[in-house]
């Protein structure tokens, strides 16, 4: 199936360019919220904390709405996401010229990030399954992630060169455009109807029966397991890549944009590389090689002392980041019935972002109490002997077996 057949979807072609402007704005989001924050305290404590603060309420979220992302209007979720994540910078784009921002504005931001972002992600994947057909999952899902990862591209060198020459508040009104646009896009699409059940079930019954489907799938549970441990250390990791570069290797905000931008090179060149290839005979080598890799940069990156090299580096990870990242989303979607896609989703997405504040809070005070170089060097140890763990353990064998997927999910 070629990639062209997709653009012939209207549905898909407007959630294609939803994705391009949630994806630059969501970017721009990331990088000014990091840049404003490092720039007004300098504390490696405060960058951890903040994606602490994002994360929580994410989880909160994540978990007493995951069960009725299946009873609610999946596209009006996505909507209503963006649009609240652009409202919750128009405040700090105001303050900034006034010179009346503080810290603590930027805490309020980060919670309304982590209230709105876990709704689109569940929603995106349960709506894509909704308007392709099995066999275009794989294309489709390639296209997306290449296009959000293409705007995360353009978006960290971006924006530190806007940053450098305009400062702040430029990046921040684009953000804001980026994302309203990406709501009035996802308005052109119809709303999926789905059946409805007489019985209105609670919350807590819709959240039991996405954590039985675990039961029927050990393998899919045991891929959460992972992807809780490896998040853990990306959770370590991401807040301490600026006072990486503009510390450890003495870079600029661009060249920190630039490192931010070969990571999501690397993930479009893994989605171009997935969308054009068949998929793997071996899935389990794929998933989890890609991880194992993974690890190995991280630890090349703590001996690193160029930034030319960790930029190679760090295209590298997103290369094989988003390989794991798109078999893995297909994995879901051929698995899981169409009326439990979205509790099960949402329950996988909170399996794996379980780790991320612990991450985030414990990686801040080994950097402060280490360095930043012997933190990756330790979180790249945990990642290879987690993959190494997994490729050795016989419930992932089954990432491989596709024949009695349609048999079983008669059964949910």
């Amino acid at each position: 199936m070629a990639l062209k057949d997709l653009f012939l979807n209207r549905r898909f072609v407007f959630l294609w360019l939803a994705q391009a402007a949630s994806g630059l704005g969501s970017t721009f989001a990331a990088f000014s919220l990091s840049w404003l924050l490092y720039e007004m305290t300098g504390s490696k404590m405060a960058m951890g904390s903040i994606w602490v603060i994002f994360m929580v309420p994410s989880i909160i979220v994540q978990m007493f709405a995951g069960p009725f992302l299946d009873r609610w209007d999946r596209k009006k979720i996505m909507i209503f996401s963006e649009w609240l994540r652009a409202a919750a910078f128009i405040f700090p784009a105001i303050m900034i010229p006034m010179n009346q921002l503080e810290a603590w504005h930027l805490y309020g931001v980060a919670i309304a990030i982590g209230v709105a972002q876990p709704l689109f992600y569940p929603a995106l994947m349960a709506y894509t399954a909704d308007i392709l057909p099995k066999e275009k999952l794989m294309k489709g899902n390639s296209l997306l992630e290449g296009t959000g990862q293409l705007m995360m591209l353009l978006g960290p060198a971006l924006g530190g060169l806007l940053i450098s020459v305009f400062g702040t508040e430029l990046v921040l009104f684009i953000l804001i455009f980026s994302l309203g646009t990406a709501g009035f896009l996802l308005m052109m699409n119809p709303s999926i109807q789905k059946k409805q059940s007489e019985k209105k079930e609670s919350w807590y019954v819709q959240f039991k029966e996405g954590l039985q489907f675990y039961r029927i799938y050990p393998m899919l549970l045991g891929v959460g397991i992972m992807m809780m441990i490896i998040n853990f250390c990306t959770g370590a990791a991401q807040p301490m890549f600026l006072p990486y570069i503009t510390d450890d290797l003495g870079g600029t905000a661009f060249q920190y944009g630039l490192f931010s931008s070969f990571f999501s090179f690397g993930m479009v060149a893994g989605s171009l590389l997935t969308g054009f290839l068949d998929e793997p005979k071996n899935r389990k080598r794929a998933m989890i090689g890609s991880l194992f890799i993974n690890g190995v940069l991280f630890i090349g990156l703590a001996w690193t002392p160029y930034i030319w090299l960790a930029l190679v580096i760090s295209f590298g990870q997103g290369l094989f980041v988003i390989i794991f990242n798109i078999n893995n989303t297909t994995l879901y979607q051929r698995r899981v019935p169409d009326h439990l896609r979205g509790r099960v989703f949402s329950v996988r997405v909170l399996l794996a972002q379980a780790g991320i504040p612990f991450g985030a809070g414990l990686g801040s005070l080994f950097a402060e109490w280490y360095s930043v170089p012997i933190l990756f060097m330790v979180l790249g140890c945990i990642i290879v002997c987690t993959t190494v763990v997994c490729s050795l353990h016989p419930t992932f064998n089954s990432l491989n077996d596709q024949t009695h997927v349609d048999v079983q999910l008669e059964k949910v």
